[in-house]
């Protein structure tokens, strides 16, 4: 039987970017799911739970993620991420 899988694209709006407290908060919600998550940009793909990984994609504001997950929770999973580059990764900001 096969896994359900869904993908989405989001655009980093924070200024700093995907910094380490944004990878952190990343890979923390990635882990609480039964799902495998990938975050991918350009041709690099990286494990949603590793936050050197996440950093080393050097997504800076503006860019673009794309995000896939297989698995149980896979839509829920990419759900709660978009939720958190939605909210800045609850970061107080002024978005210009």
């Amino acid at each position: 039987m096969s896994q359900p899988k869904a993908t989405r694209t989001v655009t980093v709006t924070n200024k700093e970017g995907v910094h380490a407290r944004a990878a952190t908060l990343i890979a923390e919600s990635v882990r609480r799911f039964d799902a495998k998550v990938v975050l991918g940009k350009g041709c690099e793909r990286v494990e949603g739970t590793e936050v050197l990984q996440i950093l080393s994609l050097g997504a800076a504001q503006g860019e673009q993620l794309l995000l896939e997950a297989t698995g149980q929770d896979a839509e829920h999973a990419l759900e709660v991420l978009l939720q958190l580059f939605a909210d800045h990764f609850s970061e107080n900001e002024q978005q210009t």
